[in-house]
């Protein structure tokens, strides 16, 4: 593995950043030892309190550990700790908006399908509220983007699967940056609300199969109408 000198601004950050990035790109890997102390020292061109801070960074984000007689290495997947919305929108990086969409429909897809089965009272109450707080901020012109990343997360919430609610919390900062894209966009905004009114009815009916062709759907088409993908909207 190859490191530059940290940004003297930065320090111990830049160093993380740096870890981080060889994380992302498959460089470091579960089992993998990392350099030594007075190596990295070498490599970051910083002190030994530096080296220390930032190792001490990643082991709270339950990235590395240290085991006697063998140094620091790096821990095996934890997917509890992966899903942690800190680390993973830096897990997800630079991950091409193609590759957000599949995600999402292979994620969201599977929610709103257990959701039409599983959603009860106060899942659907919880969904109305937020598509009618969403519908009163569009019309005196306020923003509407996180009430958007929030009924997706409700979505997962109605389907009662921890894990599934989890990876949605960990991508609900990222689904509210992206629709702060949106804020001018009235027209995409009032699709998107109908949209969101749509998902919802199919929910509230049971409609396992329409509300998963509708996810599909509304995914792609949001994409599309943001300009992330080019190709025909399913």
């Amino acid at each position: 593995m190859t490191f530059k000198s940290a940004s003297r601004k930065t320090l111990a950050e830049s160093v993380v950043e740096q870890f981080l990035e060889q994380f992302r790109r498959g460089e470091l890997k579960p089992g993998d030892r990392l350099p030594t102390e007075r190596e990295l020292m070498e490599q970051f061109g910083v002190g030994r309190s530096t080296v220390r801070e930032a190792l001490q960074g990643l082991a709270r984000l339950n990235l590395i550990e240290g085991r006697p007689g063998v140094g620091t290495v790096v821990k095996s997947l934890d997917v509890t700790s992966y899903l942690r919305p800190d680390i993973f929108s830096v897990l997800l990086g630079d991950s091409s908006a193609a590759e957000l969409l599949e995600a999402r429909e292979i994620i969201e897809v599977a929610i709103i399908g257990l959701a039409a089965q599983r959603a009860n009272e106060h899942d659907l109450a919880a969904l109305e509220t937020m598509l009618a707080t969403a519908e009163e901020a569009l019309a005196c012109g306020e923003p509407t983007y996180e009430l958007s990343a929030l009924f997706h997360v409700g979505l997962a919430h109605a389907a009662h699967n921890k894990l599934l609610l989890n990876i949605m919390l960990s991508l609900y900062e990222l689904l509210r940056a992206r629709g702060r894209q949106t804020v001018d966009l009235h027209s995409y905004l009032r699709w998107e609300i109908d949209s969101h009114r749509e998902l919802f009815e199919l929910v509230r009916t049971g409609d396992v199969e329409g509300a998963r062709q509708a996810m599909d759907a509304h995914l792609r088409h949001a994409a599309h109408r943001l300009g992330e993908i080019v190709d025909d909207v399913r």
